[in-house]
């Protein structure tokens, strides 16, 4: 199997290229939470310590800094969940995917340039670059074997539209 098979061929399309994307975006999440855990480490101790329950108040910003941090990271994983559940099912990169990346990785990089924007803006460009080639690759093939699909489970020969009797 590679990484062009169509969806409409019922193989799957969970191997390859495709999943190069999804699997970047949980890395780099991961990676993100763990760089979070560890820098603010003395922050997170401290929260635990009090009890958790309304340990991070408005005032306090480097509590509030380290929640936020966690809790981008907790999303980024979701969004690489999400889009590798969408690569298995229809065998292709949704854009949006890419753009939401890109939405946040620029300003972030353009903001703060010594940080990890950097990777969403690659993995970012990544999945608008295989969306694209999964549209240009399978558009016109999947409408057609689409149709196919349709006359077949009508009960219509293909190229037969005279009533059966």
């Amino acid at each position: 199997m590679n990484a062009y098979a169509r969806p409409e061929s019922g193989k799957s399309n969970a191997r390859g290229l495709r999943l190069l994307v999804p699997r970047l975006m949980l890395a780099v999440a991961v990676a993100h939470m763990m760089v979070g855990l560890v820098s603010a480490y003395g922050h997170w101790s401290g929260i635990v310590s009090d009890g958790l329950w309304n340990t991070v108040r408005n005032d306090d910003d480097a509590r509030m800094t380290a929640l936020w941090f966690m809790i981008s990271g907790i999303a980024f994983f979701g969004l690489g969940l999400l889009a590798r559940r969408s690569v298995i099912v229809t065998g292709t990169m949704p854009a949006e995917t890419g753009w939401i990346l890109l939405a946040a990785g620029i300003p972030v990089s353009v903001l703060e340039p010594v940080s990890g924007g950097w990777s969403l803006i690659v993995i970012g460009a990544l999945a608008v670059v295989m969306s694209r080639r999964d549209r240009f690759t399978t558009g016109f093939d999947r409408s057609a074997a689409q149709r196919g699909a349709e006359t077949v489970a009508s009960g219509a020969a293909p190229g037969n539209t005279a009533p059966s009797e």
